[in-house]
């Protein structure tokens, strides 16, 4: 595999890049609210990967991944060091999962990857998802966001050069990466009011959820999450 560049440091006092993002110059993106997921969200999670066919499985993680291989890396997903954002559909489903993996003592880059359900495709949530997660490791002051996939998967392509990212291929397999500027208050506002707009959004769905159940049955069913 093509190596990747090893971020720079920035000397003190130095120009930082523009804090706009190459995607965030592009047409205004589409209003999805997404939302931070913790542990207490793990079975959702499960139920998200398990919901992948076998060839979205490949495409997700570069391997035929079994149910058991599936329940392995939901388990093994380390909360509080990693990050994983979620977009949820009204019956509180996680259409769309998209995970920053920070290798333990790692200070200059982080990971992204992301699955999106069938149903949730081709509305533009991917590349929101990147967009929140390019803020999130920003504010984390990494200097690098980068993804690795295989080189049929179009989707994680297309989410990778409208991001304008620079993309290396080799073989069967491709290297994303996107140089971050600096952090400064008007990030840490658009994360703070996106995470806002994502937890109001969940909570209203699972009101929403309950308030059907009642009408339609007299109760709801126990383990509604509205944390």
């Amino acid at each position: 595999m093509t190596a990747y560049p090893e971020p720079q440091a920035r000397a003190p006092g130095a120009q930082t890049p523009s804090p706009v993002l190459p995607y965030f110059n592009q047409r205004p993106a589409p209003i999805i609210p997404i939302r931070p997921i913790g542990p207490e969200h793990r079975e959702q999670l499960l139920r998200h990967f398990l919901a992948l066919s076998a060839e979205d499985r490949y495409l997700r993680f570069g391997y035929a991944a079994s149910d058991e291989r599936i329940r392995a890396y939901v388990d093994s997903i380390r909360f509080g060091q990693d990050v994983i954002f979620g977009v949820f559909n009204r019956k509180l489903d996680l259409l769309a999962v998209a995970h920053i993996a920070i290798e333990p003592g790692q200070t200059a880059r982080a990971e992204f990857g992301v699955s999106v359900l069938p149903r949730g495709r081709g509305l533009g949530i991917g590349t929101r998802l990147f967009q929140r997660a390019a803020i999130e490791a920003r504010n984390r002051g990494f200097r690098q966001l980068y993804m690795q996939c295989l080189s049929s998967n179009a989707a994680m392509l297309k989410i990778a050069r409208r991001a304008g990212m620079t993309v290396h291929n080799e073989g069967g397999e491709t290297e994303a990466y996107l140089a971050l500027p600096d952090d400064d208050y008007q990030s840490h506002f658009d994360a703070l009011l996106e995470n806002q707009t994502g937890q109001i959004d969940y909570w209203f769905k699972a009101l929403m959820r309950q308030w059907r159940c009642f009408w339609l049955f007299g109760r709801c069913a126990q383990g509604v999450e509205t944390a």
